[in-house]
């Protein structure tokens, strides 16, 4: 008789996997048997045996290195405590949390460091694009950019890069929208022609009531 690692269950050898030094019944085997590569080691990993960080899959030895190897990385150079938030760049080319920067006036020639909410890279404040007040390097604005899927406007052909404006079946930007004659009002959202009360957006579109509540709703 065996013992299973997961439920501890006792059952027959013949009822159950063995695996790097363990046993696992036949269920556990079933549910938690999902074997995956570890992007380190190249070792192969049962589902219990890894864990997900920043995209990469890591058996338990390889992400205590990570996580190690990280925290070093964000380790300040006078202090030796890990760095948490921002940090800078001193003289020396030396990571320095604030605290320490402020107190030994490294000003100078000091480049205010943040990480990019999306890759978790770290950037020179300068070079970061904010995008809903979250900082961006330029590498994940371009990979953006280059998968994003634009609209195209049903007149010019050009990329629409902005909210899309309707006029019937067409889907035009802004330029276009404002060259069409004003003898009719049409919603910029849906198309159809406004026949009661209208909405003017700040970017000039003119709206229906029920697409400038659902515009509204939308942004709170």
């Amino acid at each position: 008789m065996e013992k299973c690692s997961i439920c501890q269950r006792d059952f027959e050898v013949t009822e159950g996997v063995f695996f790097e030094n363990r046993w696992f019944c036949r269920e556990c085997s079933l549910v938690y048997g999902q074997f995956e590569t570890c992007s380190r080691c190249k070792r192969s990993v049962a589902r219990w045996g890894y864990t997900t960080h920043n995209g990469m899959i890591l058996c338990h030895q390889c992400c205590d290195k990570v996580l190690r190897e990280e925290r070093l990385a964000r380790t300040c150079a006078v202090c030796n405590k890990e760095i948490v938030g921002p940090s800078v760049v001193d003289p020396q080319g030396r990571k320095v949390c604030l605290d320490c920067y402020r107190k030994n006036n490294l000003k100078p020639f000091g480049v205010r460091i943040i990480i990019c909410a999306s890759c978790g890279e770290d950037i020179p404040a300068p070079q970061a694009t904010y995008v809903k007040e979250k900082p961006v390097c330029k590498k994940c604005i371009e990979k953006f950019m280059r998968e994003r899927t634009f609209l195209t406007c049903s007149r010019c052909g050009s990329k629409i890069y902005e909210k899309p404006l309707k006029v019937g079946d067409e889907v035009l930007c802004a330029l276009c929208y404002s060259q069409i004659p004003k003898d009719e009002d049409r919603c910029a959202v849906c198309g159809k022609m406004i026949k009661a009360i209208k909405f003017v957006r700040r970017d000039g579109a003119v709206l229906c009531l029920d697409c400038s509540k659902k515009e509204s709703e939308s942004s709170r």
